[in-house]
């Protein structure tokens, strides 16, 4: 039996072209077991260096189940990760080689502020952004990153079912359907809708996640919410990492089961590309995905008027953003500039002079091309009124300094005070382009009558030829009318540049030459050039070789000469009487008479004054009569002026518009758009401003802020965009690795890590073409994140957001407090308190239902008079139309209406309330959810009325 399982595995290696003692024994000697597609995984992981996972692997007959429970779990590792688990270790590989050698992930990169909106809560800007979002909205898809557990915050179910604020006991996950089905409701009014759109939601779970989610779901009839209109996408695990060279880790427990871990909730995205719903969505119209994660209570008060603005600004992406103090512990939303991105920091070598336009134009109109802004140029961007005017016209400063920087300042001075860079683009064009001048003209004429091959290769001298050539195309800017003229014409300038350049070889490709000639179709003249680069290869003449000398000889003094060796005079014809002359010389190097190159004395230092060779005492030789100064070097001596592009200029310009092209890898920041609008960690973002300079680093500017807005990982997507770049990279977001050494030399872990993403890394992939912008909201109205426990927020420095469950109640109370007193409401003010170890403000307990008050202009409509709140007081509105006028709450008010009853609540109200009462966040006897706030509360006493019939009706004590 042993012997026929050896040949079945051998019979299998050979089908396969593999030499049994390539792959791991234990592997081969159970191959037997494996179906083809499983035999193709063990191949893949012996190739990239994986054989390690069987070293333990028992004999066959032995655990054999185990054995296809792992081949099990590496096909779908293999599936769920784009470019299969191959491209997941060798992405990893490059990211760990990264790490170890410490590289930064922004070397090169200057970080400056993106463009964005920063809003101002209840004036008229925000109000218009609000009613311009509420009508968008039925064209949004809603996605909610849901992915994880609340073990960190002391909660042993799904984040989601953690009740928000503790006053109604909605839970996060309810609140946010009210909130879309609000906005579902309003957008169709507002817009007029014959029907009612269903905006999706998506929820992205993971295996820990995702039957609970669906529970809470089904057991609550989906919060009111069509099922139909929910879908969950299972978040798959990636494989955990060994060592620095990518090797898989096993699980500690059990030999047959690789380690896995989250990915990071950048997987959203290649989910939703993966199900095919983008499509979907944008087939049926629809225009926006908005993103959220799972445990803000306050980030729908920021999506009404977020939304609006990526409508009105017709943002790519518009990231909700809150402000933020210098140095705070957030991320920092930048625009990260690499250094071979921007025109000024390669204009250097190519700064326009006044002698080489055409090389300044070139590269300029290159470069721009390549960075999606010729329109610039063109002057064809959209008009004043047209939403994407203002961001364009932002996008037009950037490229006039571009071009300001791109000039000696004596030119740049002439063109300063243009309004836009199409008019500098013209002005410069008008001046320094001579198009039809005659004087160009001729001078290019003499130039190319004067080149003649020498000690040139024939690839070096095609070149120079070629360049003379695009330069008088350029001067002469023939047009024809007639197509037919059109042809003619080209195959006889053509035909006419194959006698040049023939005319100017030398000697030794005579034969070659007559060859050609003699062909009765006279070949291009590409033809033509390859033809005789064959023959000098065939000659073994090389472009490194030492210099031939010129044949077309002349006499002088006894002295043998090449033609295109003697001087040239001002009218271009050789002045051979004059060789002997010293004064006829010219030196290329420190660009002086009477003496050439291989003679000056800067070059090679002074002689003594009793060398013969170099004349008597020291001068210039005095029997050298010719001029070793060849087409070449004139060519080379004259080329700024030319405005020609030698071959290491040309390798430049080829190497800068390589990194324009698109990367579409996950291996690293420094891709290929070389500017881009992202997320910088805060603990990234002061050193890399101090490394690029700005020695104070992160510092909070005249509004008392950080001009870098924070991030809170809200986004909101242009669906059509998105689709197209997704169709790009397959849905992959950009990873990172942060492994955790054992000690300085980097070469073990910890423990195992993994490769992460961040869905808030998407636009990393994004050309700079790509319209990113921001919104900021104040923090009090839109960020309110639970997730810290008790005791650690309890470890927060004082003055820093504990993002707990504590605060994030709290928060929620502030926010609606704070807007009814925008609106016009008497509010007093809170008290500090002290639960679970953290101090923060209590405000009255005031909580709404979504449906009554979704916008500020919706809220202020249902204000009137004069009303007033007491600090110690608890309102609870659940219903559509509920009137507040002129009511004096001192208590509890608690009121239901269904749709269709309209409530006015009125007079004073006074009662004992609902009061907070601390407690012990150790004691297992009370709640989870109770304990994870350090408060419940006590209902001594409230008003509470519940309408169930439509009408007209009135409370007021």
């Amino acid at each position: 039996m042993a012997l026929a399982t050896a040949d079945s595995a051998a019979e299998i290696l050979s089908n396969l072209n593999i030499n049994a003692g390539d792959w791991p024994p234990n592997l081969v000697k159970n191959l037997h077991l494996l179906p083809a597609d499983q035999i193709e995984l063990a191949k893949m992981l012996s190739e990239m260096g994986q054989s390690h996972l069987f070293q333990h692997w028992a004999e066959p007959g032995v655990e054999d189940d185990q054995k296809k429970a792992f081949f099990a779990q590496v096909a779908k590792l293999n599936s769920s990760y784009p470019g299969g688990l191959a491209s997941y270790i060798q992405t990893a590989r490059e990211l760990l080689a990264d790490s170890k050698t410490g590289k930064n992930p922004y070397d090169g990169f200057t970080p400056s502020v993106p463009t964005g909106e920063i809003l101002s809560f209840g004036d008229d800007n925000f109000i218009n952004f609000e009613e311009a979002g509420v009508k968008e909205a039925q064209n949004a898809a809603f996605v909610l990153v849901a992915g994880g557990l609340g073990e960190r915050l002391g909660y042993n179910g799904i984040k989601v079912a953690l009740p928000a604020e503790t006053t109604t006991g909605t839970c996060f996950l309810q609140s946010y359907i009210e909130s879309i089905l609000a906005l579902q409701e309003a957008s169709g009014m507002l817009t007029r809708g014959t029907c009612q759109k269903e905006i999706p939601f998506v929820i992205m779970t993971s295996d820990d996640t995702h039957t609970r989610t669906l529970d809470l779901l089904e057991s609550n009839s989906y919060f009111g919410m069509k099922p139909a209109q929910v879908k969950l996408l299972k978040q798959e695990k990636v494989a955990c990492l060994d060592d620095n060279d990518a090797r898989l880790a096993l699980d500690p427990h059990n030999k047959y089961k690789i380690q896995t871990k989250p990915h990071g909730h950048g997987d959203v995205h290649s989910l939703l590309y993966s199900s095919g719903l983008l499509n979907l969505w944008h087939d049926a119209g629809l225009r926006w995905v908005i993103f959220f994660q799972d445990t803000n209570g306050l980030l729908f008060k920021a999506i009404p008027a977020s939304l609006g603005v990526s409508a009105t600004k017709q943002y790519h992406v518009n990231s909700i953003a809150v402000q933020r103090k210098a140095k705070e512990a957030i991320g920092g939303i930048t625009r990260l500039t690499h250094s071979d991105g921007e025109l000024q920091n390669i204009q250097a070598a190519y700064r326009l002079n006044g002698k080489n336009y055409l090389k300044w134009f070139q590269l300029v109109q290159t470069f721009l091309k390549g960075k999606g802004k010729l329109s610039h140029l063109l002057g064809t961007g959209p008009e004043k009124g047209d939403p994407k005017f203002e961001a364009w016209d932002e996008e037009d400063s950037m490229v006039m300094s571009w071009l300001w920087n791109s000039m000696t300042p004596d030119i740049s001075d002439t063109c300063m005070f243009l309004s836009t860079a199409k008019d500098i683009w013209e002005s410069i064009r008008q001046t320094y382009s001579k198009v039809k001048d005659a004087t160009q003209v001729y001078e290019v004429k003499i130039k190319t009558a004067a080149l003649k091959q020498g000690n040139k290769s024939v690839t070096e001298y095609a070149i120079l030829l070629k360049n003379l050539w695009q330069e008088m195309d350029h001067y002469q800017c023939i047009e024809m009318k007639c197509s037919e003229d059109a042809t003619t014409l080209k195959k006889f300038i053509e035909k006419d540049r194959v006698y040049d350049f023939l005319a100017g070889l030398n000697v030794e490709f005579d034969q070659v030459r007559v060859q050609i000639l003699g062909k009765q179709d006279l070949p291009s003249l590409n033809e033509v050039i390859s033809m005789v680069r064959a023959e000098e290869s065939r000659r073994g003449v090389m472009l490194d070789s030492v210099h031939v000398e010129g044949s077309a000889m002349v006499s002088n003094g006894g002295k043998n000469q090449s033609l295109e060796q003697l001087p040239v005079s001002e009218n271009g014809k050789g002045d051979s009487a004059k060789t002997s002359n010293r004064d006829n010389l010219w030196c290329t190097y420190c660009k002086k008479p009477r003496h050439t190159r291989d003679r000056c004395w800067k070059l090679h230092g002074k002689p003594s004054t009793s060398s013969k060779e170099w004349g008597y005492k020291g001068g210039q030789p005095r029997n050298q009569g010719q001029a070793h100064m060849t087409a070449m070097e004139l060519n080379q001596e004259k080329s700024q002026e030319q405005g020609e592009l030698d071959k290491k200029e040309i390798e430049k310009l080829r190497s800068l518009l390589g990194t324009l092209e698109k990367a579409t890898g996950v291996c690293s920041l420094a891709h290929s758009g070389r500017s881009m609008v992202i997320n910088v960690e805060y603990n990234q973002l002061d050193p890399l401003l101090r490394a690029t300079g700005h020695p104070d680093g992160d510092v909070n500017c005249e509004t008392g802020y950080s001009p870098f807005p924070g991030n809170i990982n809200q986004l909101i997507l242009e669906l059509g965009p998105y689709i197209e770049e997704l169709t790009k990279t397959g849905g992959a977001i950009k990873e990172f690795v942060n492994p955790k050494y054992k000690d300085a030399s980097k070469t073990s872990f910890k423990s195992s890590t993994r490769l992460e993403c961040m869905m808030q890394d998407y636009p990393k992939t994004l050309p700079p073409s790509a319209r990113v912008g921001f919104t900021v909201m104040d923090t009090w109205l839109a960020y309110a994140p639970v997730k810290n426990n008790s005791e650690d927020a309890a470890k927060v420095p004082k003055g820093n957001p504990y993002h707990s469950a504590t605060s994030g109640e709290m928060a929620i109370y502030r926010a609606n407090s704070l807007i009814l007193k925008k609106a016009g409401v008497q509010m007093e003010d809170p008290v500090q308190q002290v639960f679970s170890g953290q101090e923060v403000e209590v405000w009255p307990r005031v909580t709404w239902k979504p449906k009554w008050g979704l916008t500020f202009a919706e809220i202020k409509r249902k204000i009137s008079g004069s009303c007033s709140i007491s600090q110690r007081s608890t309102m609870a509105l659940k219903g559509h139309d509920i009137f507040l006028e002129d009511l004096s709450l001192d208590g509890a008010l608690i009121i239901n209406s269904i749709d269709g009853a309209e409530v006015k609540v009125g007079g004073s109200i006074q009662n004992k309330g609902w009061l907070l009462e601390s407690i012990d966040y150790k004691d297992i006897a009370i709640p989870e959810e109770l304990r994870i706030r350090g408060f419940q509360i006590n209902k001594l006493e409230q008003l509470e009325e519940t309408y169930v019939e439509p009408g007209k009706f009135t409370l007021k004590p």
